[in-house]
């Protein structure tokens, strides 16, 4: 039963034992209950407020990896009222630390106020101007014959991506692509971008978030768009390139004011990521924004055929969308760069299997199915010595911590946190099996990715373990380039893994053959110049 020395902790983003330690410093000896990001993000209003009215004790403490970059900083604050601690409490790795009782708030009383208003008015504005701008949504189709610059870039995000993920790693893959092609190419972003191809130039976004951060993230687009014209006043591009993001029509807009094509980068449905992912309040802005977007795009290049599919429901012409999967460097990732050092970091003996697995620790990436198979194989298989190497972050991570926690502990399961791209190459060129597990959507619509990870794992040279799911069925080949698996099943991931630890020459086999056709197919030279085809 909580007390007056009870502490409640939420780890939003970072790691759980550092945040735990901060606390047990602010806090000494008081008892410290966690609860899970997951489960508060994933719960209904109503539950949100039943789990926050329980809360009774000394504080009640958001931790996170950087308050700067943190979208609900400001809301939180106001979460005071809704739980029965002395005090709320933001805190993160920097060991910020801001305390916030009744007085405080009290006294943020007014600008609370003329936050609401504000974001109020924004969201009123776009809402008039995103349906005139359906309305009128249309793609351009004509050439400019004086353009003086292939594309223009656009990456209006105005908050800092990381270095790491998904994300990052296509933009840095498809902008050295379009280095590779040797084609004229600016970049324009919000905050710096983690890519060495091409210099960035910087839009940066004015004012704070006061609220919310759907407002401000609408209001951006004026914000870049004029910030990219002033830019733009003596080039000329041919195209304009964007990377679909959830609230912005900077591209569309900037097409239709300059008469310049828009190419759209679609890796999927905002629409749907909010239905299933990531619940919000401002869904109607989110389905107005893309709306825009893919309306007014000349060229949409998607990740797979199911993307395409959904598109072509939406109304958007076949001729319009090329199916593009993500693609690798394979001067990054190739076998024999340096994994012979990295087996001596991880301290992994030469008669030992060594399993990988890089990626985000999130819903689709199929980790209570990996942690299960891992405690599995530890529990059921002693006599094979098998080692796991797990590379990344995310909302599930710290709970696959604790349930490999024994393992952990004897180093049979390692766990480095993100990693520079070239450190994973490293990482991964250390492992004999790397594993890529995904699960059905929870929809059970057809799975729409194209993990970046796939293609990394394929130029390294080494045998991949899979999920038989949809889009990455059509890039990997059973027995050919990877041994693929049913979706979710744990008894086939053991197996899997079980066969290849005691077949070298199917790991050389598999691995050899998913390496030719990563360089042959999927480098991200030949991603930008399908994209760009025709410009």
């Amino acid at each position: 039963m909580a007390s007056s020395q009870t502490v409640y902790l939420c780890v939003w983003t970072g790691n759980t034992e550092t945040a735990r330690d901060l606390v047990s410093s602010y806090y000494p000896g008081a008892d410290i209950i966690e609860f899970s990001h997951l489960r508060f993000r994933s719960s209904s209003f109503k539950e949100r407020l039943q789990m926050l009215s329980r809360s009774r004790g000394k504080a009640l403490v958001f931790y996170f990896r950087s308050l700067a970059d943190s979208a609900y900083i400001e809301l939180l604050k106001y979460i005071h009222f809704l739980h029965g601690c002395t005090e709320t409490v933001l805190a993160d790795e920097k060991k910020q630390w801001v305390r916030i009782n009744r007085n405080s708030l009290l006294r943020l009383f007014p600008a609370f106020v003329w936050g609401v208003i504000h974001d109020a008015a924004i969201l009123l504005y776009w809402w008039i101007y995103l349906h005139w701008l359906l309305r009128n949504a249309g793609p351009v189709t004509e050439r400019i014959n004086d353009a003086d610059l292939d594309l223009a870039y656009l990456m209006p995000n105005p908050v800092d991506m990381g270095t790491t993920g998904g994300a990052i790693s296509h933009i840095r893959g498809f902008l050295g692509g379009v280095r590779a092609l040797g084609k004229k190419c600016r970049v324009f972003c919000g905050v710096p971008l983690a890519q060495e191809s091409f210099r960035n130039e910087i839009v940066p976004p004015r004012g704070q978030r006061i609220l919310f951060w759907e407002p401000p993230a609408l209001a951006f687009n004026n914000t870049f768009i004029k910030g990219v014209r002033k830019q733009l006043e003596n080039s000329h591009p041919k195209v304009f390139y964007q990377r679909h993001r959830r609230l912005s029509v900077a591209g569309a807009v900037l097409s239709r004011t300059t008469r310049v094509p828009l190419i759209l980068e679609y890796n999927g449905s905002e629409i749907w990521i909010a239905d299933h992912w990531d619940p919000t309040s401002f869904r109607h802005w989110i389905v107005l924004c893309e709306e825009v977007s893919i309306r007014s795009a000349s060229r949409i290049l998607v990740v797979s055929e199911i993307l395409k599919e959904e598109l072509t429901r939406r109304g958007i012409p076949e001729e319009r969308i090329v199916v593009n999967p993500n693609g690798v460097d394979p001067e990054i990732f190739y076998p024999g760069c340096g994994g012979n050092k990295a087996r001596e970091e991880l301290e992994v003996y030469p008669e030992e299997i060594l399993v990988a697995f890089v990626g985000t620790f999130s819903l689709w990436h199929g980790i209570e199915v990996l942690q299960n198979a891992i405690a599995r194989i530890l529990t059921e298989h002693p006599h094979i010595r098998f080692k796991f190497v797990l590379i990344g972050e995310g909302i599930l991570r710290d709970g696959m911590r604790m349930h490999l926690k024994k393992w952990e502990s004897t180093r049979q399961v390692i766990f480095t946190g993100t990693l520079h791209h070239h450190k994973v190459a490293e990482y991964l060129d250390s492992a004999d099996i790397l594993v890529s597990p995904h699960i059905p959507m929870p929809d059970g619509s057809p799975f729409f990715g194209s993990p970046t990870k796939l293609f990394e794992y394929m130029a390294m040279g080494k045998a991949i373990v899979a999920s038989r799911l949809d889009q990455i069925a059509k890039v990997l080949e059973h027995e050919y380039t990877a041994w693929l698996v049913t979706p979710g099943s744990v008894n086939e991931l053991v197996e899997a893994m079980l066969l290849l630890a005691s077949n070298p020459d199917l790991r050389k086999q598999l691995g050899m053959a998913a390496r030719l056709v990563a360089v042959q197919r999927h480098s991200w030279k030949h991603n930008a110049e399908l994209a760009l085809e025709g410009i």
